[in-house]
């Protein structure tokens, strides 16, 4: 299994690098009552961002490293294509709704500020309103594109899960329990049905932003016959959680 948060992790220092330029050429370059301020204050918002993104890429890698290597693994099982390709679409629909919820929250008080901005600024209110709405419209555009790849991604990597010490990885994505913005808030068995596996619940809650606290849970499917395992491996990561 190949580990992509290195690069992930170098892609977002670019954007970081990037902005930083763009916030210099704003404060240096650019009237600041003609949009100049605008764009550094936004693109230095988003270049502290960019850099809070690759520190969580490089975290997420190493720790993903210290997994594969088989270090304090618990369990590793393989799916089916058919199992597989029917948790990577309800994780699908799943990461819709969260940036659905999301970009509201987001692009709701970046479209107040906009308003403030339009309505009661004078001179380079206009612009300023006008660069903030385009961010809202970047960020609607990447919230609608990055569950549609995350699922061809996930149908494209290999089908199996890691259960370790220190995180989870499923379907080709790594989940560590604790790390400076996310960390491991529960951990459940589900018993299984006919239609349904019997699934291990881990709960997670994610920073985003300054404020802004996002929940999510990662459910993976335990194979028929490890239902004894997945308890046990339950019960060892509650009591360290």
């Amino acid at each position: 299994m190949k580990n992509p948060n290195w690069k992930r992790g170098i892609m977002s220092v670019i954007a970081a690098i990037t902005f930083v330029i763009l916030s210099v050429t704003g404060f240096t370059f650019i009237d600041g009552m003609n949009g100049g301020f605008a764009l550094a204050f936004v693109s230095l918002y988003l270049a502290v961002s960019a850099i809070a993104v690759a520190g969580l890429f490089t975290y997420h890698a190493r720790v993903m490293d210290t997994i594969l290597s088989g270090t304090h693994v618990h369990a590793h099982w393989t799916y089916p294509e058919g199992e597989a390709e029917r948790s990577a679409n309800r994780e699908f629909r799943e990461y819709q709704e969260r940036n659905r919820g999301l970009f509201w929250v987001v692009g709701g008080m970046l479209g107040v500020v906009a308003l403030v901005f339009l309505v009661f600024v004078g001179d380079g209110g206009v612009e300023t309103a006008a660069l903030l709405f385009l961010v809202i419209i970047i960020i609607f555009i990447v919230s609608k594109i990055a569950p549609v790849r995350e699922l061809k991604r996930a149908l494209k990597t290999s089908h199996e899960a890691y259960i370790a010490d220190n995180g989870i990885i499923y379907e080709g994505t790594v989940y560590p329990f604790h790390s400076f913005l996310m960390k491991m808030t529960g951990i459940g068995f589900h018993e299984g049905n006919q239609k349904k596996p019997a699934v291990i619940v881990c709960s997670f809650t994610q920073l985003i932003g300054h404020y802004i606290i996002q929940s999510f849970e990662v459910a993976i499917p335990v194979p028929a016959g490890y239902e004894m395992r997945a308890r046990e491996i339950v019960d060892t990561l509650s009591y360290r959680k």
